[in-house]
């Protein structure tokens, strides 16, 4: 692939286009690594991210004793119960007392253990292995691209891993939006709609022809009835947008076209759960057009049979899951669908209010293509608006301010920090507002700076670089040498000047150690931070349901005597590290 770059028109050295590039297409640089791209090619480095993987096997070593990677979604919703079910399995076969509940300690470890023999792992610990996965690419994937934009995806198409959810929202991510973030929008648009993590958290698992409506071969029971949730999200946040010309007898309509998608039923009282798969076996041999993919299960029987009419088109009558495919088809190719991916994508990656003229300009590609989205990235990279969001920031700083994850990963990174410490780094992730895979409106996690930048949440990261770079959280290792060459600067003031230009490269440092001079001066900073995050934590605190599996992991106390620790966790926390 041969590329047009234009940022020398914006301005850029060829170390600061490398810098801005890994920044924004990736989550940050490595030490050294803005002066490698630069050397290589700054074409090159977007080419090789735009083009297929590339085998990684450093990375494949790193996830390889991630277990539910490798298991089919129907096993990892079985193998990880949530623990109120577990117990009350346990308890229904005599094994365990009555009386209790999973989180009291007399139960607790003998209920873990009790899932062990049967084959079964506590739901916290996949919470666990979730975060440690995304974490582990984001820092060590060669395909940095792929892992932004699986970022970006799954919270455009936002499922909430709340609760028992965990346990689909972890292949939901895995094969539902991995697959397709640089394919096209329809396959995308696809997955999302038969995996039972959207289905389930949108409601349309329940969402069926209202009673006495014709269905396949008959009419639909009393039981039962229409459920809009998934039609309304379908139109308004993952295709249209809220001005994309469409009416409430739309939502309506859509969702009657996807009544009867819904899940093969997987947890319950075993009897139950037999005599409701035997029922869908029934079902499959009658011929009537139920399908089954993996977990998803389409049942006609259920399925709103009627004519409908969507943004004018006619759907006809006496059909099944063609209906919802149609819609989906209709929705993609939509001029409004092109607007507002196009604007999903501008934001993320140029700007909070990007131009309107670059979002047209994207959306003419995404219409020309098909929905093409590598096609949409390349037209970004090769647009000089791009370019020009690395300094369109105040005082010519990058225009984007990061999310608590991009910053978490982007301080991994640049410290050469392999990932670690999961436990710590997701508790980080809560009290900085972006818990992995937590978002509980179907909006998902906000993209723009006003969301994250308020005192409390920057005493938070500030307290986290300083833990971060002193090797505070538990299972984390910085590599410190790795930003001097093993060169440790002879004072405070040298520490600044070189650490500043290692982990902000291709941008002026003038600026940035004009304002953290008196901080690194300052040795009891460190601990005024620390205690003013504790504070501004407390008063933010939120209670999710994480299974408790990122409580008991309060860091070591930080060492404030560790000049070189101290700079660079400092200058993780500026203002200047938190933009991209």
């Amino acid at each position: 692939m041969r590329l047009s770059l234009p940022y020398a028109e914006a301005g850029l050295s060829d170390e600061g286009a490398a810098a801005h590039a890994l920044d924004r297409l990736g989550y940050g640089p490595r030490p050294g690594q803005a002066a490698e791209v630069a050397a290589r090619g700054v074409e090159a480095w977007v080419a090789e991210q735009l083009g297929p993987p590339a085998p990684d096997p450093d990375l494949d070593r790193r996830l390889a004793a991630v277990d539910f990677l490798g298991r089919s979604a129907e096993d990892v919703v079985t193998t990880y119960p949530p623990p109120n079910y577990a117990l009350r399995l346990a308890v229904a076969r005599g094994d365990l007392p009555d009386g209790f509940t999973p989180r009291d300690a007399e139960i607790r470890d003998r209920l873990d253990a009790w899932m062990e023999q049967q084959g079964m792992r506590p739901l916290r610990q996949l919470r666990l292995d979730v975060v440690e996965a995304k974490l582990t690419r984001a820092v060590h994937s060669r395909a940095q691209l792929r892992e932004v934009l699986a970022d970006l995806w799954f919270n455009h198409f936002n499922v909430d891993g709340r609760g028992q959810a965990i346990a689909y929202v972890a292949s939901y991510e895995r094969d539902a939006i991995r697959p397709h973030v640089l394919g096209r929008f329809r396959d995308l648009l696809g997955a999302t709609a038969r995996h039972p993590a959207m289905l389930g958290y949108l409601d349309n698992v329940r969402s069926r022809a209202s009673a006495g409506t014709p269905v396949a071969h008959g009419r639909a029971p009393r039981e039962g009835g229409l459920n809009e949730n998934y039609g309304r999200e379908l139109l308004e946040l993952h295709t249209l947008g809220v001005d994309g010309g469409y009416s409430q007898d739309d939502v309506v309509a859509v969702a009657r076209a996807f009544t009867g998608w819904t899940e093969t039923p997987t947890r319950g009282r075993p009897d139950a759960i037999a005599r409701q798969r035997e029922l869908i076996d029934r079902l499959d041999r009658r011929g009537v057009g139920l399908v089954r993919d993996g977990l998803f299960l389409f049942r006609p029987n259920w399925h709103d049979a009627e004519p409908k009419t969507v943004l004018g088109q006619t759907l006809p009558g006496g059909r099944g899951i063609e209906d919802g495919e149609d819609v989906l088809d209709l929705l993609s190719a939509h001029d409004a669908t092109a607007r507002h991916i196009a604007h999903t994508v501008a934001v993320r990656f140029v700007d909070d209010d990007p131009d309107p003229a670059l979002v047209g300009r994207l959306a003419d590609v995404f219409r020309r293509t098909d929905g093409d989205l590598r096609a949409v990235m390349t037209a970004l990279v090769e647009d000089r608006a791009f370019w020009d969001a690395a300094t369109s920031g105040p005082d010519g700083s990058p225009s984007k301010v990061k999310t608590p994850f991009e910053f978490v990963a982007s301080a991994f990174r640049a410290t050469a920090t392999p990932a670690g410490g999961v436990r710590q780094v997701g508790r980080a992730l809560r009290d900085m507002g972006e818990p992995v895979f937590h978002a509980e409106p179907p909006t998902g996690f906000p993209d723009h700076a006003a969301a994250w930048v308020n005192a409390g949440l920057l005493l938070t990261r500030m307290k986290l670089g300083l833990q971060l770079a002193a090797g505070r959280l538990r299972d984390v290792e910085p590599d410190l040498d790795a930003l001097t060459g093993g060169q440790q600067p002879e004072s405070v003031d040298a520490a600044l000047a070189t650490y500043v230009a290692a982990l902000l490269p291709g941008r002026p440092t003038a600026p940035t150690v004009q304002l953290l001079q008196p901080i690194v001066r300052e040795p009891a900073f460190a601990r005024r931070v620390a205690e003013a995050a504790g504070q501004a934590e407390a008063a933010t605190a939120t209670t999710l349901d994480d299974d408790g599996a990122f409580d008991d992991a309060a860091p070591a106390p930080f060492d404030p005597d560790d000049t070189a620790a101290f700079v660079v966790g400092v200058v993780l926390g500026s203002p200047s590290f938190q933009r991209q």
